[in-house]
């Protein structure tokens, strides 16, 4: 019944969900993460504007603007690019961006020291996270589509578009527009050259993962765990049908490393910074990211067992609980309760049932059913599986290892994983009840 449906529902149902996407971008609270990333736009004029591209290289010594540095290694491109091309196209100069946030002091300092951004600017960058939120729910749709079933991609997107936290970050002008954008772009690529088995695709996985890290630096997880499928996918075929139009294991060999290859020349090309001494910044910044991890847990306060984690994994993941600030100091502020209740109130704000035990124990269930049902299904191609089960288990475990504090944007790579597995459940139930309470006799549909 659903391959009866016309192709352009698929349009309009996407084009719905990107819609309501783009409507609460300028409503959701505001965030203190904002005014840094706009601020670090600043970059795009030393690049492309000033041809100051000795400002971006990374200098050894730390002599020249440490803060800018620091925030320029530890963070991801893409964002800061585009927001940076919007000041420029807007007519802002480098002199007349904001500050970054000083997470130190109070909201009043901030807004007294021009941290806060300008409000055309503001909105202007929000929207186009928002853009890529809209895209990376598209693709989605697409991915799961093509490695599950139709009916699966409309129940599974509107999880994901829906989902509260996936709005609030999504849509402020942060990474996280672009860092669901690039894990979409991985997972789709993977999935479609695992289908056509185009040596061409090879060298677009690895360009759609170069994008992915400089979106933002913990996509490196996906892209390992879907470079990981690809390439037991190349060593292992041989012949048959679904064997690749490569000869030897010598160059099935050779394409792995071409993959890795274009996608650390992309990730290279989108990261000027690193111009300078490719081959030092790799361990420099993982040391960079620990440390900024240890200092957000002595600031804001962390996981203390094991326990923490597996409970805030719960809370987060599968309650999916809410969370507009990590700072409990901005409950106090009036500003942000005001917007708070604004957005919430516009009916823009998804899906606002989760956050309570019972919630996250029905998601956690669908999901659990969701993966039993997905590793046994035979409408699903052997490699696909593969692909699904690697990236949803390894995102998971990954998560739950490397979160150290209570944050939920810290936990959105599993919300698409938990979406997926939940519509997979909610399909297979829905399959398995019609079947139970319904038989088909000469075409017409009695009551069994």
């Amino acid at each position: 019944m659903p391959d009866r449906i016309p192709r352009w529902v698929d349009a309009l149902w996407l084009a719905l969900l990107a819609l309501y996407i783009l409507a609460g971008a300028t409503l959701v609270p505001f965030h203190g993460d904002e005014s840094t990333l706009i601020f670090m736009g600043r970059d795009f004029h030393h690049t492309f504007v000033d041809g100051h591209l000795s400002k971006i290289l990374y200098d050894h010594t730390w002599s020249a603007r440490p803060h800018e540095q620091k925030l320029r290694l530890e963070n991801g491109t893409i964002s800061k690019t585009i927001y940076g091309w919007l000041a420029w196209n807007q007519g802002y100069g480098i002199d007349d961006f904001n500050s970054s946030w000083h997470w130190g002091r109070d909201y009043e300092f901030n807004l007294r020291s021009g941290s806060l951004p300008d409000s055309v600017l503001l909105n202007a960058a929000r929207l186009a996270s928002a853009i890529q939120l809209a895209l990376a729910a598209a693709l989605f749709f697409q991915f799961t589509r093509i490695t599950l079933s139709r009916p699966t991609a409309y129940v599974a997107s509107a999880l994901f578009a829906l989902h509260p936290n996936v709005l609030i970050n999504g849509r402020r002008a942060m990474m996280e527009g672009s860092h669901l954008l690039g894990l979409m772009l991985v997972l789709l690529a993977a999935a479609w050259l695992l289908r056509e088995r185009k040596w061409w695709g090879i060298a677009l996985l690895g360009v759609c993962m170069g994008l992915a890290v400089a979106a933002k630096h913990p996509n490196v997880i996906a892209c390992a765990l879907a470079a990981s499928v690809v390439f037991w996918a190349l060593l292992r075929k041989k012949t048959g049908k679904d064997s690749w139009p490569l000869r030897s294991y010598r160059q099935r060999a050779l394409f792995c490393c071409l993959l890795l290859f274009v996608a650390a020349l992309v990730f290279l090309l989108l990261n000027p910074a690193w111009w300078s001494a490719p081959l030092e910044l790799p361990g420099l910044i993982i040391e960079m990211r620990a440390e900024l991890l240890r200092f957000q847990v002595d600031l804001f306060g962390g996981y203390g067992s094991f326990g923490e984690r597996v409970q805030g994994l719960f809370q987060y993941a599968f309650a999916a609980e809410h969370q507009y600030f990590e700072v409990e100091s901005w409950a106090g502020y009036d500003v942000i309760s005001a917007q708070i209740k604004t957005y919430e109130r516009s009916g823009l704000a998804g899906i606002l049932i989760g956050g309570t035990g019972l919630a996250g124990l029905l998601y956690l269930g669908l999901a659990a059913y969701g993966a039993i049902s997905l590793s046994r299904s035979t409408n699903v191609a052997a490699d696909h599986r593969d692909l699904l089960l690697v990236w949803i288990l390894g995102t998971a475990l990954a998560t739950l290892l490397l979160t150290p504090l209570p944050w939920a944007r810290y936990y959105l790579p599993l919300a698409p994983a938990l979406a997926l597995l939940a519509a997979q459940a909610l399909v297979d139930l829905s399959a398995k009840l019609r079947t139970h309470f319904y038989r088909e006799t000469d075409g017409v549909t009695v009551l069994d």
